[in-house]
């Protein structure tokens, strides 16, 4: 099956370098989605939690309800301090490494010398112009 996009597979740092830029689109994307999705949980809880607050006593079952929302939301903090702070983050420290990687060294190894045929090319096609005028 043949792709239809094509892949800069004629330079192994253009592809490392559009490889970390996809990483960092992603994480990007990723860090909105998972941080929507954390303050829709705490939305969810907050009304409940604080109805179950504002009583002045609780039974048990009552009690045991506003312990499990305070205990889900501690999960879910330390939950989206992990996954947003270091995993996330991590994710987007290496995307960008690799981004950096890849443009550096396509800039100053490949393109140069890319640079350099080209003018030689140039000026080979402009002798043989000159050498089939005369």
């Amino acid at each position: 099956m043949q792709s239809k996009i094509p892949l800069p597979t004629d330079n192994i740092y253009k592809f490392y370098a559009l490889l970390g830029l996809l990483i960092l689109l992603t994480t990007v994307i990723m860090l909105f989605l998972r941080h929507q999705h954390y303050n829709s949980m705490a939305f969810e809880r907050f009304i409940p939690m604080e109805t179950l607050k504002a009583k002045e006593s609780l039974n048990e079952d009552e009690k045991l309800e506003l312990f499990l929302y305070e205990q889900k939301e501690k999960i879910d903090r330390a939950n989206k301090n992990f996954e947003l702070g270091i995993y996330l983050l991590s994710f987007f420290v290496f995307g960008g490494g690799f981004t950096f990687y890849g443009f550096h060294h396509w800039h100053t190894k490949i393109q140069p010398k890319q640079d350099r045929f080209l003018d030689l090319q140039i000026k080979k096609l402009e002798n043989d112009v000159k050498a089939f005028n005369k």
